[in-house]
């Protein structure tokens, strides 16, 4: 996962709780949450993930937050399924979980692009909702539900890197690279 994330200048971990394959039970449980409603898929994966990180990752980070979605994709899904699973993962870490960056242009789906392609799609659309300054020496815990080429997280991962945060990223799936 973390030769996945090299543009990431001193990333500190890089981990995912399972390998994404189709037709599997991370795959079923991943499309109830983000398109069948089924937040509570989010909260009980998040949940489970945050217990087995706790055995190893107890007071290794201040803050959890996640990949955000543009607020009209937000408003019609309901919820962001990345905010559901940082919100599980808070109760077992006991780390506060804040969600601090906003997606500010609304681009379509990465779903059936490219490597090259998502990157492109997501280059400056990631922006802090907070003064920089209450992120400097933080250690932050970016959260999301998938991860493939690595474009979303890194592209999220720039401003709070700009902004003097320690970065580490954990997703519940991850694509064979």
């Amino acid at each position: 996962m973390h030769r996945r994330f090299f543009e990431i200048p001193n990333l500190k971990y890089a981990m995912a709780y399972a390998w994404f394959q189709k037709d599997t039970v991370i795959q079923h449980l991943l499309h109830q949450l983000k398109y069948e409603g089924n937040e509570a898929i989010g909260l009980l994966l998040g949940e489970i993930y945050g217990e087995q990180l706790s055995d190893y990752f107890s007071n290794e980070w201040d803050l959890i937050t996640t990949v955000p979605i543009h607020y009209k994709k937000q408003r019609k899904r309901g919820y962001n399924q990345s905010h559901k699973i940082a919100e599980g993962m808070s109760l077992k870490l006991n780390i506060p979980f804040e969600p601090i960056l906003e997606k500010t242009v609304n681009r379509k789906s990465q779903t059936r692009k490219h490597r090259i392609q998502r990157f492109d799609n997501v280059e400056s659309t990631f922006h802090l909702k907070i003064p920089k300054e209450n992120l400097k020496n933080k250690r932050i815990l970016l959260v999301d539900d998938v991860v493939t080429t690595g474009a979303t997280l890194q592209a999220c991962s720039q401003p709070l890197q700009k902004a003097g945060a320690e970065i580490s990223i954990a997703t519940i799936s991850a694509t064979r690279a």
